[in-house]
C-alpha cells in the first residue's frame, strides 16, 4: 500500500456517517506536504475489503486464462505465473499464492485475474468458450469485452455493441441518454440470434450480463455518433 493508503476497521455505521480505526498511525506530516497550499475539502475513497480467502472457482478461472495464453503464444505455465505473480506484487505490494495453505483472499486473486484479462484483451489472445467466469470478474470480464469490441461469447473481434437488456427501439440515437442502458459485445452471428431467441432465452443460454457505461466510455466507443 502507498503512503496514502491506510487498513482500518468500520467501528460504526450511521446513516451515511461512518467512523473507522485507523490499524496504522496516520502520518499528518506526509498529507501536510502533499497538499500544501490546497485549501478544499480533503476526500478519502472507501473501499470495503473482502477478508475471505480466495475459491476453488477462483483458482480454476485463473489458470484457464494462463492456459489459453499458452495455447496462443507458446510461453511456459511457470513462466506466465512468474510475469502475472510479479504484476500483482508491482500493484499492491504483497505477494500472492493459489497453492492450498495460502493466505491469499478473495479480492487478491480477483485483482490477479484482472492484470490477466487485461493482457488477454490488449493482446487479443483468443479465450475458451464457455468460461466459468468467477463471480468477482464478472462485471469486469464484460466491461472488457464492450471496451475492446470482443464478442463475449466467441471471442471474435469488432462485434457489436448492443443496447442489451432494453432496446433502443425508434428512439434517436444522438439525443437519447446512453448512460441509461446497459450493453454487450456480441458478434454479428449472436447478436442475430438474441434478437431471434429473445432476451430472457438468450441470458438463460449464455449467461450473457449488460453493463453500464459512464460517458467518457460511451463517448469513446462512438455510441450514438
Amino acid at each position: 500500500m502507498n503512503n496514502l493508503s491506510y487498513l482500518a476497521k468500520i467501528a460504526k455505521v450511521e446513516d451515511n456517517k461512518i467512523t473507522l480505526e485507523l490499524k496504522d498511525e496516520l502520518n499528518i506530516e506526509r498529507l501536510r506536504t502533499i497538499f500544501e497550499g490546497h485549501q478544499g475539502e480533503r476526500q478519502a475513497e472507501l473501499f470495503i475489503k473482502d477478508p475471505r480467502g480466495f475459491t476453488i472457482e477462483q483458482r480454476r478461472f485463473t489458470f484457464a486464462l494462463m492456459q489459453d495464453i499458452y495455447k496462443h503464444t507458446g510461453q511456459p505455465l511457470d513462466s506466465l505465473k512468474d510475469i502475472f505473480y510479479w504484476q500483482f506484487r508491482a500493484l499492491t505490494g504483497k505477494d500472492i499464492s493459489l497453492s492450498n495453505g495460502s493466505t491469499s483472499t478473495v479480492d487478491d486473486v480477483s485483482t490477479l485475474d484482472e492484470l490477466i484479462l487485461d493482457f488477454i484483451f490488449e493482446w487479443h489472445i483468443p479465450f475458451k468458450t464457455g468460461y466459468e467466469i468467477s463471480p468477482q470478474n464478472v462485471q469486469y470480464y464484460f466491461y472488457k469485452c464492450v471496451m475492446t469490441r470482443t464478442c463475449c461469447i466467441c471471442g471474435k473481434p469488432n462485434a457489436d455493441i448492443d443496447h442489451f437488456n432494453k432496446a433502443l427501439g425508434r428512439r434517436n440515437r444522438k439525443t437519447v441518454d446512453h448512460a441509461e442502458y446497459d450493453f454487450a459485445a456480441l458478434c454479428r452471428t449472436h447478436h442475430t440470434q438474441k434478437h431471434q431467441m429473445g432476451i430472457t432465452n438468450f441470458k438463460n443460454k449464455y449467461k450473457v450480463i449488460g453493463v453500464k457505461l459512464n460517458k467518457d466510455d460511451i463517448k469513446k466507443l462512438h455510441i450514438g455518433g
